[in-house]
């Protein structure tokens, strides 16, 4: 017998033996085996990871008040994607009081440990429709000319945010949740570990308001904003 006839013979007996041990495997688990073998990933389905979210943030995003979770249908997903590493990393719902920051930390943990995972689901978060934008709350001077002063440099003229200065859009946030986060950048609840260097910046700009007055007269300003 020639060597080439040999060689088919041998490729022939190895293919049935793999065929052999296969069938005696269950499927699932030669499916597992041949994905990985052949080096296929699959893809994080950021829609599936989202329904965790959804108990508190709705199913399209929109937010839930009474939970206290803001809307989150369209926003950046780079920003989405920080946040979210934050909360599993404990740069943020680990203080002591931050009540809502603790709950996002324990919801994310289970679910959301890996940077593909957290892409996935930024990215199906910022292709949801925004919801509509409640009513313009009542604008003061005052707060025009807080906000024009501290706020409008990275977050827009109008609130609409600024990817390339990864500052989230403010249009459509309620106030109290505004007013929330002001507070926790003024108090120390965010903006905790020494690199984080963009919650310094909100640290720095929140302490700038001199009293509970002038903050919500910045958010009742924001509020109004329209695109």
């Amino acid at each position: 017998m020639s060597h080439a006839a040999t060689g088919l013979s041998f490729m022939r007996r190895s293919e049935a033996g793999l065929r052999t041990r296969f069938s005696r495997v269950p499927c699932w688990l030669a499916v597992l085996i041949l994905s990985t073998g052949a080096g296929t990933t699959v893809a994080a389905d950021g829609k599936a990871l989202y329904t965790r979210c959804a108990v508190c943030h709705g199913a399209r995003g929109g937010g839930v008040a009474a939970a206290g979770a803001p809307p989150l249908a369209g926003l950046d997903a780079p920003y989405i994607e920080r946040q979210l590493k934050a909360f599993a990393s404990g740069a943020r719902g680990t203080r002591g009081g931050d009540d809502y920051g603790a709950t996002m930390r324990a919801a994310v943990t289970p679910v959301l440990n890996s940077d593909s995972e957290r892409a996935a689901v930024a990215a199906f978060i910022s292709a949801l429709a925004r919801p509509p934008l409640p009513a313009g709350a009542a604008a003061s001077v005052n707060g025009r000319n807080y906000f024009n002063a501290i706020c409008s440099a990275c977050h827009g003229g109008q609130g609409q945010g600024n990817v390339a200065l990864s500052a989230p859009r403010l249009v459509g946030l309620p106030t109290s949740y505004m007013t929330r986060q002001l507070a926790a950048f003024k108090n120390g609840l965010r903006a905790y570990q020494q690199d984080d260097r963009y919650g310094a910046q909100m640290r720095a700009v929140a302490g700038m308001l001199p009293d509970a007055a002038a903050a919500r007269d910045v958010v009742d300003y924001a509020a109004s904003l329209r695109p």
